[in-house]
């Protein structure tokens, strides 16, 4: 039997098998006198379940590169599962936890048990994502309930990178507020650097249908009804855009200079989206930057860039 059908037959979705440990179980004596002591035994076997999770490696030998909503991933995650010598652990149970699903910023993770064979090792082929985020898969031995923590703290985990399936074309419309060092939003004269700077960073990650636009007012406000609004009075009716980017950049404080000259700009900012049509919003997120360099300038340019190329991952791996 193949290695691959042999973890289709143990992964199960949603469920725990039960405890299977053989190679790398450890053995606890009978007392000499048949002592049956319920608590004597369980005493027992905590200890030695405790000193087997204490002994297990798990290493993550390979794991897929990204993908696309909808997608399947292009290779499965590959384990190996070995005791603090090295030994190889056959017929040993591991959790795995991956991402199943996803509500606006929060992501529900799903369980299911794989089983080493002879050599140590398991797989897991993981279903193909229906939404996208950037989030991990955690490896860590089955244990009781009450050694949960400890069998946890041994976990493996490797990248969960699905990109969004918004074609490159799709229309985006833009909107970020920035504000003053004093709290006041920066608007007229055509000044909209966050903006300008997360649509050049949408444009460089394929989105090439992210266009400024200017709801300042929508915005500050953070009320998405409106923000929809806004934007279907712009686009009066043309179906090509189909989201809204939106956020806020705010200075987390007055920039100052240090010892050696460096200005510092230290900004904050969230970011939202939502589905044009409808107005569902998709992702919310907050991010934060901190920056120096020699010239004032320069530190607040570069901070408002490294801010925008967050935005950016976040929508790519969002929407």
């Amino acid at each position: 039997m193949s290695f691959t059908k042999s973890f289709k037959r143990v992964f199960v979705i949603g469920a725990i098998l039960p405890l299977v440990f053989f190679s790398c179980q450890s053995t606890s004596k009978q007392d000499s006198l048949g002592d049956s002591n319920e608590t004597k035994t369980s005493v027992g076997s905590s200890e030695s379940e405790k000193s087997r999770l204490n002994d297990i490696n798990i290493s993550v030998v390979s794991s897929p590169n990204a993908t696309s909503k909808g997608k399947p991933f292009s290779a499965p995650y590959n384990i190996h599962v070995a005791k603090s010598d090295g030994t190889s652990c056959a017929n040993f149970s591991i959790i795995v936890e991956y991402p199943a699903a996803r509500d606006v910023d929060s992501i529900s993770f799903e369980k299911g048990t794989l089983v080493t064979d002879e050599s140590g090792n398991a797989s897991f082929s993981a279903p193909t994502p229906q939404f996208s985020a950037k989030s991990l898969v955690s490896f860590y031995p089955e244990s009781s309930p009450a050694l949960k923590n400890l069998a946890e703290a041994s976990k493996a985990t490797a990248a969960w990178n699905v990109r969004t399936n918004v074609t490159a074309r799709s229309g985006i419309l833009v909107s970020v507020v920035d504000y003053s060092q004093e709290g006041k939003m920066i608007v007229g004269g055509g000044s909209q650097p966050s903006t300008q700077a997360l649509t050049a960073a949408l444009w460089k990650s394929g989105l090439m249908g992210a266009q400024n636009a200017d709801f300042h007012n929508s915005v500050d406000a953070d009320d998405s009804a409106r923000i929809q609004a806004d934007a279907k009075r712009l686009v009066s009716g043309n179906t090509t855009f189909r989201y809204v980017v939106y956020g806020r950049v705010k200075y987390a404080e007055k920039m100052s200079q240090d010892a050696q000259g460096n200005w510092i700009v230290s900004l904050k900012g969230d970011v939202g989206a939502l589905e044009l049509a409808m107005g569902k919003v998709l992702l919310k997120a907050n991010k934060s930057v901190s920056v120096k360099d020699k010239s004032q300038w320069n530190a607040l340019k570069n901070a408002q860039e490294e801010m925008a190329r967050q935005f950016a991952e976040e929508i790519l791996y969002g929407l």
